[in-house]
This record gives structure tokens, C-alpha cells and sequence, in this order.
């Protein structure tokens, strides 16, 4: 198949050759992310929601069971094949597109995709969001050297699959375009903003096919907003900036403790975040029967959307899985950021918003709703410091246009608080500089 490939596009010359790689490592792309998305809902749901309908004393140990072997599953795989594969991968994937000329591996992709499948099916309170881009990314970049592709664009191939990967995971092309320009090529004029709308297309086409036309989110219409509402969009956005600054130091410093001072061996760290993680969520769910704080959360973030979330339960989830993903990334576990940043923010407006009737505060019915999407999109954005990407991306989770006007609101609220309180680099870039890399 590759040699016939190969040959079709040795015989295949200027712009027509480079839509069809771009059309190719597009597609590699998308459906990296689609199997990744299905294959982790499944493991899951398995798992989870099918312990949830047991007794008490079964899902703590069905669980327990749960999360210690798929983390002894992930830190062996790791171990063994990959130990970069750790963490969220958007670290490594800038490294290569930066200072490699954007050259990965099928190892780095089929590996991130796999640990991802065990750690987030297995219960572990990270994202899949992070590990799509990489292992996309990866995917076409080593595509593009089984072609034959040149070296130097082997960075198009990755920017490519990073896009459509993206677009493909939450169903949001116009992010997955700008989080490409802001995060990845740190460009607005960047060359390979072509291929990375062509890919964006390609990757929400696949999503659509495969899983669904619909929102990642469903929400109702939001029409019932006081002018209250708006003067507390910034204290949503504060709030939730301020608890995106607090996880990303807090990781950092634990990450660098670990790192430092513990004797396990590196198969053996993701237990000790996976542990973690089981005990915060056993608590939080005997208490609210809530299951947020095990893998992605989104039952929960949804429930927070649709009015059926307390704000009360909501604050203790915001503090149990702020800590759990806390834990989790600093020893080693295999996810990404982008779902717990969402669910910190959306949990954050929530709080507010309930904190503020109980004040006394007299807001419109949807006041909790219009809260929560500014908090996630704050939080995202105050962590990852793309403004446009988590704009847009709250934006297309929901497709609700009526939101915008408070999400800009709060992206500058955000912004202005992560220059004043959260340094000068975001999460990923830290990440590297603790790495010992530099990207600049």
C-alpha cells in the first residue's frame, strides 16, 4: 500500500501533490482521533457507570481494581516502550515541530493512543484531548516519512495532523485552526495555515460520519441573562483563571518533586497518581453520587450545563478532581489537560453563580449556564494562553452564538490574570523548561 502510494505521488506534481498529502495526513489524522474517542468511551462506560448501578462496597472495590491495574497497564507500556509518552504529549509535539523539523514516530503514536485508551478507560482524572493532538500529529508525520516526504516537511505533516486531530476530538474546526497558529506555530502568518484549515475540515467530516453531527455539548438557549449576569463575568472568569493558575503551579512543583526525590521506578509512579485519584473520587462519589472525578468528567460538566449539577456538589468536585489531576499528571499518568481545565471552569462559574443567589444576588434562570461556559473557556485559556482557541472552542462545544459577547468578556478577564498571576509561560511550555528544553 505504501509503495503504491509513494508511487502515485512521485508521479504527481505541484499544488494537486501537495492537496492530496494534505487530504492524506488529514484523514491519518482524523481517524487516529476518532478510534482514540470510541475506544476510550467504551472502556469506560464498561467500567464506571456499570460499577455505579452496584452496591457501594462493589464499586469501591470493582474501582480500586480498576485504576490500579490500568495504571501498573500504563506505567509498564510506558516504561517499557516510551517514557516520554507521559503526561498530555502537546509538550513533545511543540518540541519536534519547533527544534525537529516536526519528526515523530508510529511508536509515539500507536503508544500515546494505547496508554490513553488504559488511563482514561481505567478511571484516571486526566484528558484524551492532548494525546489525540500528539498521537495525530505523530501519526502524519510518520506518514510523511513513510512517503518519503522531505525532511522539512515533515512540520507540515505534523502541524496537519495536529489540526485535524483536534477538530475530530470535540467536534470544533475553527479551534482546532487557531489552537495550530497560537500554540503550535506561534504564527498568525504561519505557512502551513492552509493545510491546517484543509485538515480541520477533514477531521470535523470524520467526527460527523462516525460519531455524530452534533455539539460535544447540548445546551438550551440562552435567553434568560440579566444584566447581573454580565457584571459577574468577570468574577466567573477571575475565579476560574485563578484555579487554572493554581493547578498548572501546583503541578509543576509536584512534577519536579517527583521527579527529584522519589525512589519508584517509572513503571510504578502512575500507581501512586492513580491511588490518588481513587480515593478523591470514592469520597466525592459516596457523597454526591457523582462519578466527575474519574476520567474526563463530562457526565458531570454536562449536568453542570443543563442545570442538574448543584453548586454545592459542583464545588466539591472543582476541589477533589483539581487535586486529583494535580496528583495524576506529577506522577507520570498518560492524559492530557484540556477536559480538566474545562471542568475546573465550568465547576468555578457554577460555584459562583449559586454563591451569589445565596448572597442574594437576583440573576436570571440562566446565570449558572452562561457562568460555566465563560469559566471553562477562562480556565482553558488561562492555562494554555491561546485566547482565540478557548473563545472559539466553548463556543462550537455549544454552538449557541448568544454566549460570545460574555465569553470575550471573559477572555480578557482571563488573560489579564494569567500575565498578572501566572508568569510568563503557559502550562506546555513549562512543562519543557522543566524538561530542560527550550523552544524559544
Amino acid at each position: 500500500m505504501s509503495a503504491i502510494a509513494t508511487r502515485f505521488l512521485q508521479e504527481v506534481t505541484g499544488w494537486p501533490r501537495r492537496v492530496a498529502l494534505t487530504l492524506l495526513f488529514a484523514l491519518t489524522g482524523s481517524l487516529v482521533a476518532v478510534v482514540f474517542l470510541l475506544a476510550t468511551h467504551a472502556v469506560y462506560e464498561w467500567i464506571f457507570p456499570a460499577l455505579a448501578r452496584r452496591p457501594d462496597w462493589v464499586f469501591a472495590v470493582g474501582s480500586l481494581a480498576a485504576i490500579t491495574i490500568s495504571s501498573l497497564l500504563v506505567g509498564l507500556l510506558l516504561g517499557k516502550f516510551m517514557p516520554s509518552a507521559a503526561g498530555s504529549g502537546i509538550p513533545q509535539l511543540k518540541q519536534a515541530y519547533r527544534l525537529d523539523f516536526g519528526r515523530l514516530t508510529w511508536r509515539g503514536a500507536w503508544v500515546k493512543v494505547l496508554g490513553g485508551v488504559i488511563s482514561l478507560g481505567g478511571g484516571a482524572s486526566l484528558g484524551r484531548e492532548g494525546p489525540t493532538v500528539y498521537a495525530s500529529g505523530a501519526a502524519a508525520s510518520a506518514l510523511a516519512g513513510s512517503l518519503g516526504v522531505p525532511q522539512r516537511q515533515r512540520m507540515e505533516a505534523a502541524a496537519i495532523g495536529a489540526a485535524a486531530g483536534l477538530a475530530a476530538a470535540f467536534n470544533t474546526p475553527l479551534a482546532a485552526i487557531t489552537f495550530v497558529i497560537e500554540e503550535l506555530a506561534d504564527d498568525l502568518n504561519s505557512r502551513h495555515l492552509g493545510g491546517a484549515i484543509l485538515a480541520a475540515v477533514m477531521g470535523a467530516f470524520c467526527t460527523w460520519a462516525f460519531v455524530g453531527r452534533h455539539p460535544a455539548f447540548i445546551v438550551p438557549p440562552v435567553d434568560a441573562v440579566t444584566w447581573r449576569s454580565y457584571v459577574l463575568t468577570p468574577v466567573a472568569a477571575g475565579l476560574a483563571a485563578w484555579v487554572g493558575i493554581l493547578f498548572q503551579r501546583r503541578t509543576l512543583v509536584l512534577r519536579d518533586q517527583v521527579r527529584r526525590t522519589t525512589r519508584l521506578p517509572l513503571w510504578l509512579r502512575p500507581l501512586m497518581g492513580g491511588l490518588a485519584v481513587w480515593s478523591l473520587g470514592l469520597c466525592v462519589y459516596l457523597a454526591t453520587r457523582r462519578l466527575g472525578v474519574f476520567s474526563l468528567g463530562y457526565a458531570d460538566l454536562a449536568a453542570a450545563l443543563d442545570g442538574s449539577l448543584a453548586w454545592q456538589a459542583g464545588l466539591m468536585l472543582l476541589v477533589a478532581k483539581l487535586a486529583a489531576t494535580t496528583l495524576i499528571y506529577a506522577w507520570g499518568g498518560c492524559g492530557g489537560i484540556f477536559a480538566p481545565t474545562l471542568f475546573f471552569g465550568a465547576m468555578s462559574g457554577l460555584v459562583v453563580a449559586g454563591a451569589s443567589r445565596q448572597l442574594g444576588f437576583h440573576l436570571g434562570s440562566d446565570a449558572d449556564l452562561l457562568l460555566a461556559l465563560v469559566g471553562m473557556s477562562a480556565c482553558f485559556g488561562a492555562v494554555v494562553r491561546a485566547p482565540l482557541t478557548a473563545l472559539l472552542i466553548v463556543f462550537e462545544m455549544t454552538h449557541r452564538y448568544e454566549i460570545v459577547p460574555a465569553l470575550m468578556i471573559g477572555t480578557v478577564a482571563s488573560q489579564a490574570c494569567a500575565r498578572l498571576f501566572g508568569g510568563n509561560r503557559n502550562f506546555y511550555d513549562a512543562i519543557l523548561e522543566q524538561d530542560g528544553v527550550s523552544i524559544q
